[in-house]
């Protein structure tokens, strides 16, 4: 992935001075990675469909268990497959009801003892927005809150078991279907090109244009070593 900084020549040239300079520099660069960042947090959701895109969430926790992940193929390697279980009832979390939220516990206990083994077990559960809700409606007399170092990051989130509880807009990502995905990170990566760690490149000039770009590149991709310890809930309806 290239993220670019560019800068016109009227800019430069109205900055000229040494602070001013520096400071505009430093302004483009951190718009520039806050913009990375954004659209990252994207990626790490996506099914990995897209030019230049990783193959996120949406790639190694697929709605039927299977799929053909890291060269792979589960249908033939039942090892391989995810954890899934679609909700119980029809559209349920678009009616965050007392009765609702008690169903929908059950099939997270449901799906949380599917992904125990030993030691292992989820440590974190991203939600889309009306699951989140849907949870949260269950929970609102017995709330506990994620730790601080979780707030800390800018998340903020609920308790399940021993689990963080966050949500997550692009948690259903191209999809109007309501996700949780239940996670081990321990078997979770994001795996850079040590080159390539939005590391900065040389200044470029184009030929036939007034700007100054600078180039930042990133490679790398969103890899997992135990499919069988994550999951997803998903309400299809």
């Amino acid at each position: 992935v290239a993220l670019h900084v560019v800068s016109s020549g009227k800019e430069l040239r109205q900055n000229s001075g040494k602070f001013a300079m520096i400071n505009l520099v430093k302004t483009k660069k951190n718009n520039a990675l806050k913009t990375a960042a954004n659209n990252f947090s994207v990626d790490l959701y996506s099914d990995g469909s897209l030019a230049n895109q990783i193959g996120g969430l949406a790639n190694i926790l697929q709605t039927n268990g299977q799929g053909i992940v890291g060269g792979i193929d589960s249908a033939t390697w039942t090892f391989w497959r995810n954890k899934f279980r679609e909700a119980t009832g029809t559209n349920l979390a678009a009616s965050p009801s007392a009765a609702n939220a008690a169903t929908f516990k059950a099939d997270m206990n449901a799906m949380w003892l599917t992904l125990n083994r030993g030691a292992d077990k989820p440590d974190l559960i991203t939600f889309s927005h009306d699951f989140y809700s849907l949870y949260e409606t269950g929970e609102q007399q017995l709330q506990r809150y994620m730790d601080a170092d979780m707030a800390q990051s800018g998340f903020i989130g609920l308790k399940y078991k021993t689990a963080d509880v966050i949500f997550d807009d692009n948690t259903n990502f191209t999809t109007t279907a309501e996700k949780g995905y239940f996670l081990n990170s321990d078997y979770l990566y994001v795996d850079q090109h040590k080159e390539a760690q939005w590391t900065q490149d040389d200044e470029k000039k184009p030929v036939n244009q007034d700007a100054v770009v600078i180039p930042f590149y990133w490679m790398g991709n969103l890899v997992c070593s135990n499919r069988s310890l994550q999951g997803v809930i998903f309400d299809a309806a």
